[in-house]
């Protein structure tokens, strides 16, 4: 099954790889130049200078072409199937058989050899990567990385022929990268891998099982402690009896317990009437008819708890458990349902055969439900839900050991998600809280009057629960939709901005300028420009006079030596600066790095007074070169619609006054609950979260989780959180000094734009960008609710509590 952060972990990775390629094109357009001005043969001369033209004109549309290319292609190597590869012919027949035109198998020839000296340079990088993604695919095979070499050759190919460039130029083009896309990937892979390792993914077969020397005492008076072995494959010969050792073993290392019988070989297990013969290891084991009975008559029993099922369970009328041995150290508080497992423990060992390693699994699922009916996090309504699904969980725990050890079961993840829904809403009673608990109730009575044995029926209500939470925020968006649409709109001057900074990069690569004045230009006076278009129009004074003011920013450092000249730009300046400030104020520009760029541009106008000037034709030709640049058309946000936005941690790294979005008006702030990420500079981070918000548990129980699952658990707090926030979840915000419990309900298209919502009566509305979402993550501002997910914190509660019973029956 694939791993369900892998969307998370492709998306940042595609943009590295995005921006990778845009850049490789930018310097292509510079070599080509270059190339064709020193060529001998007329005729290479003439297309290296077209290629030159070909890729200038055309780069803009080639960005969102090369992102749809590589976005198909990767689409279509995550849905591959192995075994019915186009590499593989078991299975064709001659239907399947269909012409491909010339250039296209040229095309696909060139992209190979391309894709193959570009490998040569990035071979160590990219085996990190595909091993990260080994472990998401659960797929070692090379051909399914969809990050690897051969699909960015070819989507890069293909989006050339696209926008209109012709095969030969193509051809001319290509046989420039090799020198500069192999260095660039391997770059780009090296922080890819850095980031899946920061996002605490394992590489393929780079797994290490950890042994633990438990204190827990075994569960019998007459146990021995014993150290598991690891967890290695067994060959299909291994006994019956083996296979049980095994499964004993391998939850006694993850509870802290052993076998009940000191002397057990296998004999007892052998008869099992779960999973006779062994097959307990396995999905699917076969049950008795009586058993299945059984389960299905305690199911129709779970409801309202009365009085004699709460004494049955060993429950006083107020919730308190009677039973001095659940007393102990990690049981969570009061039962918020029967415990139907722990009440009808002895009835089910019966029908279960007695087995041993069937009596464990009953008392673990059993000390796991104590942890997950008492977990304060859960509210009683969904914990009464949950506790329906005992029989379904014991059922599914003696047929498969994965429910134990696999974050990925779909059992396991439907109990964690209604769990983590649960601290969602206020009020079950009315409104969005009755209408989620009537679904999750819907869902569980399926599966309750369903087969058990089924694990795509998980699978399915899963789906079916994920679709419901869609909904859900679709209607708290709905009730935002001015704010929606607002911050929709923000975004698409954000990718106009974008687009316009990376046209006037590419155009003055090659004006003579200190690079602290291009950037200045392409950065953020692009910014200006865009702005004052948007605000007053194209054709606008404002507009026209904040144009001029870059060409003349541009032309104020060149060397002025001559008195005539020196008179003239002294005259300019002081008109010059009022335009510049001016145009900073216009988009907010932050005051720290105002000053430094003019602590930069002070003494290159000081120098330039000094510098010998140019020869006139230079001069002329300056003028012109800057005036072409000029007259750049700012793309309409029509023409942007497709282009991709930068990642949150990707913005982090860049400068921020294209994602700063400060041209927010006062009233549009207000309307819209906007943070800006100028607010988060102001206030102190030492933040008591005891006092400041009594209503958030830290459990220090949960602060060293050292549960050996398949793969790492999701992030609770920390930058990489910013990749797993998930819509109709709750979460820990910092708001005016203290915590608050907030709720994602909408995120922009580009992911630029967040919107939660906070309070049950009087709800309020925040917004911000994925940025400050970012920074406020990085800096602990913003936490997960949950600490861990349900089955995990019941999983280290109760081992706890098995070892405090399993140590009273010592005495």
């Amino acid at each position: 099954m694939t791993d369900p952060r892998l969307d998370a972990v492709l998306q940042p990775a595609l943009g590295r790889i995005r921006g990778v390629v845009s850049g490789v094109l930018d310097q292509a357009v510079v070599q080509l130049a270059a190339q064709a001005a020193g060529s001998t043969s007329n005729l290479q001369r003439q297309l290296l200078m077209t290629a030159d033209r070909e890729l200038r004109l055309k780069g803009a549309r080639l960005k969102p072409c090369f992102e749809r290319e590589l976005n198909a292609l990767v689409d279509g190597c995550l849905q591959s199937n192995p075994d019915t590869s186009p590499n593989s012919l078991a299975n064709t027949d001659w239907a399947s058989l269909s012409l491909v035109d010339n250039a296209q198998v040229e095309r696909d020839v060139q992209a190979d050899r391309l894709a193959l000296a570009v490998t040569h340079a990035c071979e160590r990088p990219l085996e990190a990567v595909g091993s990260y993604i080994a472990g998401l695919l659960d797929d070692a095979n090379p051909e399914r990385n969809p990050l690897r070499p051969k699909l960015i050759t070819k989507a890069l190919l293909n989006s050339l022929i696209q926008v209109g460039i012709p095969e030969d130029v193509t051809q001319a083009i290509a046989a420039q990268l090799p020198p500069l896309l192999g260095p660039a990937l391997a770059t780009c892979y090296e922080q890819i891998a850095n980031d899946m390792r920061g996002a605490g993914l394992q590489a393929q077969g780079m797994a290490v099982q950890k042994a633990r020397n438990s204190g827990a005492m075994p569960l019998g008076a007459d146990a021995r402690r014993t150290e598991p072995p690891p967890l290695a494959a067994e060959p299909i010969t291994t006994r019956p009896s083996a296979l049980h050792a095994r499964a004993a073993h391998a939850l006694g290392e993850m509870f802290g317990v052993t076998m009940p019988d000191p002397g057990f070989s296998g004999d007892e297990g052998v008869s099992s009437g779960v999973g006779g013969g062994g097959r307990g290891m396995s999905s699917g084991a076969p049950i008795s008819v009586d058993f299945q009975n059984l389960l299905r008559q305690i199911s129709r029993q779970a409801g309202e708890i009365g009085k004699e099922a709460m004494a049955a369970a060993g429950l006083g009328g107020d919730g308190a458990h009677h039973d001095a041995g659940l007393h102990v150290p990690g049981f969570a508080g009061p039962l918020m349902a029967i415990n139907q497992i722990r009440a009808n423990r002895e009835e089910l060992v019966r029908a279960s055969g007695g087995a041993a390693l069937d009596k464990m699994v009953i008392d673990i699922v059993a000390a796991l439900f104590d942890q997950v009916l008492s977990d304060p996090k859960v509210a009683p309504e969904m914990a009464r839900q949950i506790a329906r699904l005992q029989m379904p969980v014991l059922r599914v725990a003696l047929g498969d050991m994965n429910f134990f050890n696999s974050r990925k079961h779909p059992v396991r993840r439907f109990v964690n998600r209604i769990a983590s829904l649960s601290a969602a809403f206020d009020d079950y009673t009315q409104g969005p809280g009755a209408d989620c608990l009537a679904r999750i109730t819907s869902l569980v009575n399926d599966i309750v009057d369903g087969d058990f044995d089924r694990m795509d029926l998980y699978e399915t209500k899963l789906r079916e629960l994920e679709t419901f939470i869609e909904a859900e925020t679709a209607q708290d968006a709905a009730d935002s939709a001015d704010i929606a649409a607002l911050l929709s709109t923000k975004e698409a001057d954000l990718r106009v901005q974008q687009r316009y900074m990376q046209m006037l990069q590419r155009e003055l690569l090659d004006v003579e300028l200190p690079d602290f004045l291009r950037d200045f230009l392409a950065q953020v006076w692009s910014r200006v420009q865009v702005v004052a278009a948007t605000r007053d129009g194209v054709d606008s004074a404002l507009a026209q006079r904040m144009k001029a003011a870059g060409r003349e920013l541009a032309l104020s450092v060149q060397p002025k030596g001559h008195p005539k000249l020196r008179q003239a730009f002294l005259l300019k300046l002081p008109s010059l600066m009022k335009d510049v400030n001016e145009g900073l104020a216009l988009i907010q520009h932050p005051e720290a790095a105002k000053q430094a760029f003019f602590a930069e541009l002070l003494p290159a106008h000081a120098a330039c007074l000094k510098a010998a000037p140019t020869h006139d034709l230079t001069q002329r030709l300056l003028e012109q070169r800057l005036k072409q640049v000029e007259s750049l058309a700012i793309p309409t946000r029509e023409e942007t619609a497709g282009d991709s936005m930068p990642t949150p941690l990707d913005s982090l790294h860049t400068d921020h006054s294209l994602m700063s979005t400060s041209a927010f008006t006062a009233e549009e702030i207000k309307q819209s609950g906007f943070i800006p990420e100028a607010a988060l500079n102001g206030g102190s981070l030492d933040i008591n979260l005891d006092l400041g918000a009594p209503d958030i548990d830290i459990d220090p129980t949960l602060g060293d989780l050292d549960i050996n699952l398949d793969t790492p658990p999701p992030p609770a707090a920390g930058l990489q959180l910013v990749h797993h926030i998930q819509k109709g979840t709750p979460y820990y915000m910092v708001m005016q000094g203290k915590w608050q419990k907030v709720r994602l309900t909408w995120i922009s298209e580009g992911r630029t734009f967040f919107i939660f919502n906070a309070g049950h009566l009087h709800k309020q509305t925040i917004s911000l960008t994925g940025r400050t979402l970012a920074r406020m993550c990085e800096s602990g501002r913003f936490k997960a609710f949950e600490q861990a997910e349900l089955i995990e914190r019941a999983t280290v509660r109760a081992r706890k509590q098995l070892a405090a019973l399993s140590a009273s029956t010592q005495h």
